[in-house]
């Protein structure tokens, strides 16, 4: 016999006869004996801003599972031999007792600590595996996270498209000068006599002068004639707060000769540092790209 059930708009409910949740349906019918719904199930509807989290952790997820592909099976591995093991100590405890009691057909004593012995070992060796690993997954996730908080920066090309950071990836490496005015200045300076091979190897320049007095102060806007070289970024200090969190986890390093960070072409940080990016290692060290580079800088 069909009935129906009225529920408050504003909860979650579940329907007492099938697993099926659903939010603000009412009136919900079914038959009872063939659990056929009428009314189509309602969900709540993420955020544009929870839509673009979500979208940016399984990207996370996506870039950490290619890095490392066997650690979630290292995980459970790990995990289930600690487990394994410890339940195999806790079974040895009564046979301890019974050993050590004289208890008709006990195990004798040393063959009952030794199984103790090589449990705990186990138990301590796999439990400290599992956590070099899980550290080691936590010191990439944050790394990855970092690297997308990068790519998510804006910037303006010399034809005047504004793009993310991370649209440059495949097409070029980008190499971002934070500091000065002044030192910006010079490490593009200093980039000038190894131009012409460090653009055909994909070297992309960022320049940044968020620091010192004059900080936020822009430099010339890039030209079509620079399409290929280097970009404005776009709102300073989302830049600005990029590096300050990269500072925070370098407490040694200071802002006294200006700070640099070369990416590879899938967006990956490859070097960074203090002071003027090496632009003669860059010119001799990067593979040049093969072919023209297309879409954005094409």
């Amino acid at each position: 016999m069909a009935h129906m059930m009225l529920f408050q708009p504003t909860r979650l409910q579940r329907c007492q006869c099938c697993t099926i949740k659903w939010q603000g349906v009412a009136p919900h019918k079914h038959s009872r004996g063939t659990t056929v719904h009428r009314r189509a199930v309602v969900t709540a509807a993420m955020t544009p801003q929870e839509e673009l989290r979500k979208l940016e952790t399984d990207r996370i997820n996506l870039r950490s599972e290619a890095e490392a592909p066997f650690r979630p099976l290292r995980l459970v591995l790990y995990g289930f031999s600690v487990a394994s093991a410890g339940v195999a100590f806790l079974i040895s405890i009564p046979q301890l007792i019974g050993a050590t009691a004289g208890a008709p057909g006990a195990l004798q004593t040393d063959a009952v600590l030794q199984n103790i012995g090589i449990n705990l070992g186990a138990v301590a060796l796999f439990a400290w595996l599992f956590s070099q690993d899980w550290k080691a997954r936590e010191k990439q996730m944050a790394r990855l996270a970092r690297e997308e908080a990068l790519a998510a920066l804006t910037l303006q090309l010399g034809n005047g498209k504004r793009v993310r950071l991370g649209d440059l990836q495949g097409a070029s490496r980008p190499v971002i000068v934070a500091g000065t005015q002044q030192q910006v200045s010079d490490a593009l300076t200093a980039a000038e006599p190894y131009k012409e091979q460090l653009q055909r190897r994909g070297v992309f320049v960022v320049p940044l002068p968020v620091y010192g007095g004059d900080a936020g102060a822009s430099m010339p806007s890039a030209g079509r004639e620079e399409l290929r070289w280097r970009a404005q970024p776009l709102q300073p200090a989302a830049w600005r707060e990029w590096f300050g969190a990269q500072l925070a986890l370098a407490p040694n390093a200071t802002l006294e000769r200006g700070l640099y960070v070369g990416l590879r072409l899938d967006g990956r940080v490859r070097a960074s540092g203090m002071g003027q990016p090496p632009w003669a290692r860059f010119a001799v060290e990067l593979a040049p790209l093969e072919g023209e580079r297309a879409g954005l800088l094409g």
